[in-house]
């Protein structure tokens, strides 16, 4: 009885130790993770093997999700889809179109993931189908070709390619939530993308968002897009230009990358990176993000991929709210909710179809092309900096859109040489010190003086850059506290996450030499994966 009494006494001792240290160093800031032995990758994983993430990568993977160079499709094949995002056990419908006749295409479906560094697993295969002609953009020539169900409205620039249906996929179940690639493949080999997001597991601690708005804001199949009819970034001609469209539909093919948009390019680095390391993630498409922004606050932590440029009021009043509540927020990319935008249907209804922005500024006054100004100003597509709005992202973000080159980059990214933060530890990250090839990109943010940068903001890396112009600038990568106790980091490099994974969609020749993987970013981004569910002191 005695022994039983001490036995107990031990237990409750250890259990009270237990809970305090909890509550002193669960929430700490910028807790430091050992490395894990025998690996490369200095990150650490934080999630348990129960996650599905971490489920879903530990089956076998497979290369053959990437489509090589000679077997790109130009105009041989093009597809699109119904949707941006399913639920398991609902359909997806895929729009196709081939060049000639009757020709034959198959379909695999492929989730993108660590998979031991295959970077996809093959999901399923659709045997043998045969294609119609419905039409084609001639990217090359600019030229739409026999697409006689097209829509076209000239006053706005919109282009529907309003297409018969193809095939229906069902989303079994059992798929994990995820980015997936659909890969068609037409009789002589060639082959196209749709990107496509499965969603799921909408509790878990991370919730990832592609920039599916940015992916149809940039598009210019079948001649315009929201920028000039060259598709360059930011190459745009005075807004009241008929040159560029005002509204851009999801119901047309990605001409960017094979049809995969801006998912290879910007995201696929981080999602690698993030999969290996087994973190308890869900995917969701920024139109289901606008759709229901409470849907934030079931998780701990937001992540915006890659190019997140147009955002709605709901997506940005929901990011807020969520960030207030204590969500923490992490922009990967750059540029993020630069523009306002609203959502319209497309021609046979379905809502959320439609992407407009009329790009008005006050500076430019012509603020009254929009027709929302005068009625309701808070939804007007313009800068978000711009005084009808009056919200600049650095209020958000911590800092936001500087300048863009287009020219040949190849920036390094740079510690800041004042930077003495916790996020730091472990990282062997050193102040001043400059590290990888080409980590900031053609796009990049800063902080900006003008009365909008949250309290507190600590500035962790300053990496001189050239606009284009060839006038200095630099950019910054962030974070700070907001008073929720939430953590708002921001890369302030549309490249930054290359630092994170080997696999390169475009490849410079200059950087192909360097190590493509910065073992010292790694964990630094895995000392702010691991602060980002936690609240901090403000």
């Amino acid at each position: 009885m005695k022994l039983r009494l001490i036995v107990s006494i031990v237990m409750f001792f250890l259990l009270v130790v237990v809970v305090v240290g909890a509550v002193l160093f669960g929430p700490a800031l910028l807790s430091v993770a050992s490395n894990r032995s025998g690996s490369s990758d200095t990150s650490q994983p934080t999630a348990l093997t129960s996650n599905p993430i971490a489920r879903e990568n530990a089956q076998p993977g497979t290369i053959s999700w990437q489509i090589p160079t000679v077997r790109a499709a130009t105009t041989e094949i093009q597809a699109y889809a119904n949707a941006t995002n399913v639920q398991p056990g609902k359909t997806l419908t895929f729009y196709v179109s081939s060049q000639k006749e009757g020709t034959t295409y198959w379909i695999d479906i492929y989730r993108l993931g660590w998979y031991g560094g295959d970077g996809g697993r093959l999901i399923t295969s659709v045997g043998k189908q045969v294609g119609h002609v419905q039409g084609y953009y001639d990217a090359v020539n600019h030229q739409l070709v026999g697409c006689s169900t097209c829509i076209i409205h000239k006053s706005t620039g919109l282009i529907e390619a309003n297409w018969k249906p193809s095939y229906t996929l069902t989303i079994l179940p059992e798929w994990t939530t995820g980015i997936y690639l659909a890969k068609f493949t037409e009789a002589n080999g060639l082959q196209t993308y749709v990107p496509f997001d499965v969603l799921g597991n909408p509790n878990s601690r991370y919730v990832v968002v592609t920039p599916d708005t940015t992916y149809a804001a940039y598009n210019d199949w079948g001649g315009l897009s929201l920028y000039s009819p060259t598709n360059s970034p930011f190459a745009e001609t005075d807004s009241a230009s008929t040159a560029k469209a005002v509204k851009v539909s999801f119901d047309r093919p990605y001409t960017q990358d094979n049809g995969a948009s801006q998912v290879l390019a910007f995201e696929a680095n981080a999602v690698h990176w993030m999969e290996r390391q087994g973190y308890d993630l869900s995917y969701i498409s920024n139109v289901d993000l606008h759709d229901d922004p409470a849907q934030l606050r079931h998780h701990h932590a937001y992540i915006s991929l890659g190019h997140d440029e147009y955002w709605t009021k709901q997506m940005r009043d929901g990011v807020e709210r969520a960030r207030n509540d204590g969500v923490g927020l992490a922009f990967l990319g750059a540029n993020a909710s630069f523009w306002q935008m609203r959502f319209e249907a497309d021609s046979a209804g379905t809502p959320d179809r439609t992407v407009v922005c009329y790009k008005v500024s006050t500076l430019q006054n012509d603020l009254a092309r929009d027709p929302f100004y005068g009625k309701d100003n808070t939804l007007v597509t313009a800068h978000w900096r711009d005084p009808v709005l009056a919200r600049p992202e650095n209020a958000l973000v911590g800092i936001m859109y500087s300048n863009y080159t287009d020219q040949q980059s190849l920036f390094p990214w740079r510690v800041d040489v004042t930077a003495k933060s916790r996020i730091l530890d472990s990282t062997g990250l050193q102040p001043g010190q400059s590290y990888g090839c080409d980590l900031v990109g053609y796009v990049w943010d800063r902080v900006f003086q003008n009365g909008a940068t949250p309290p507190g903001l600590q500035v962790i890396a300053q990496s001189p850059t050239k606009n284009y112009l060839q006038a200095a600038d630099f950019s910054n990568t962030t974070y700070y506290i907001a008073p929720s106790g939430a953590m708002v980091f921001a890369s302030g490099s549309i490249l930054l996450t290359a630092a994170l994974d080997s696999y390169r969609l475009h490849r410079d020749n200059t950087c192909y030499l360097q190590n493509s993987v910065v073992p010292a970013i790694q964990k630094l981004m895995a000392n702010v994966m691991e602060a980002l569910p936690f609240k901090h002191p403000a």
